[in-house]
């Protein structure tokens, strides 16, 4: 995959990698590892609707039911020795996928870091948050990024912290996140 906004260098570079290697022009990017890529006059829009679509799948969730939030906003997540232990290798497998959405669904961030600090020893509340994502997924499959046209550059940084929330260990969890471009 070549990139850039120089057209003539991306152009020199193409030349070296077919002298280099074996490659062969395919066109403008439209699907890469799971991620669609789409082409508007607005900039580029990625998503993973066909990832969801066959997670959903793959976890029997394809009927359920959408729900409005990834996690529940009151959500007391800990370590619940009492709760029945879930199959970990399933646990972790989906947890992993979730993760790799998070490229195109930031807003899934926060929910599925949540539901990873339990990846060792994965009990029942901690499936039914992971599943809980996927009824949040499948109520919005269609979401992702769009990287706008523009050529404004405005870095802006936000940033938030609770204090001692961990029900685990009682420590304070951060987030940030950067842009840079205008919004």
């Amino acid at each position: 995959m070549v990139t850039g906004n120089d057209e003539r260098e991306k152009h020199e570079l193409k030349q070296i990698l077919v002298i280099e290697s074996e490659i062969k022009e395919l066109g403008k990017l439209k699907y890469f590892l799971g991620i669609e890529v789409v082409y508007s006059t607005q900039g580029i829009f990625i998503s993973q609707q066909k990832y969801v679509t066959d997670l959903l799948a793959e976890t029997g969730k394809i009927g359920c039911k959408p729900v409005s939030t990834p996690m529940d906003p009151n959500h007391k997540l800990g370590e619940v020795k009492e709760k029945p232990v879930v199959d970990k290798r399933m646990h972790q497998r989906l947890v992993g996928r979730l993760i790799y959405f998070a490229h195109t669904r930031p807003n899934i961030t926060y929910s599925v870091s949540v539901i990873n600090q339990f990846m060792y020893d994965p009990r029942e509340p901690h499936l039914q948050a992971a599943y809980r994502v996927l009824h949040y997924l499948k109520g919005n499959p269609r979401k992702g990024i769009l990287l706008k046209k523009n050529n404004t550059l405005v870095l802006e940084v936000y940033t938030d912290a609770d204090y001692a929330g961990s029900l685990v260990d009682r420590r304070s969890t951060t987030g940030y996140c950067t842009f840079l471009g205008s919004r």
